[in-house]
């Protein structure tokens, strides 16, 4: 067994509650955790892999505000922002919150950080 499959092992073996015995199959019969799991998405109890922080993915959650934040300054509608300004009018709100997000979720998510638990 390698170093990265114990750890997954013992993550599993610590979790709240006991070991989680779906988790664990999946372990031994060697599926990707990367794989779809739907009702791990959809599980809201504090000890679920997609718990997070307090029930909150901190990164996703700056990545959001950062793409809002960037989508004020190119907006233009009845506030206009200072980059629509600047390019006569052009609202690029969307795409620029759309790209902003999304890389900074990219970056904010690197492996080892936040990440859900196995």
């Amino acid at each position: 067994m390698a170093h990265g499959e114990a750890a997954r092992l013992v993550l599993l073996a610590r979790r709240p509650g006991g070991v989680d015995r779906h988790a664990l199959e999946r372990f031994e019969g060697g599926e990707s955790s990367a794989r779809y799991d739907g009702p791990a998405l959809t599980d809201e109890s504090p000890g679920s892999r997609f718990w997070y922080t307090g029930g909150v993915n901190v990164p996703g959650a700056l990545a959001l505000a950062a793409g809002v934040a960037a989508a004020a300054l190119c907006v233009d509608t009845v506030y206009t922002g200072p980059v629509a300004a600047a390019l006569g009018g052009v609202g690029l709100s969307l795409p620029v919150c759309m790209l902003v997000a999304a890389g900074s979720y990219a970056l904010l998510m690197r492996p080892g950080r936040d990440a859900p638990r196995a």
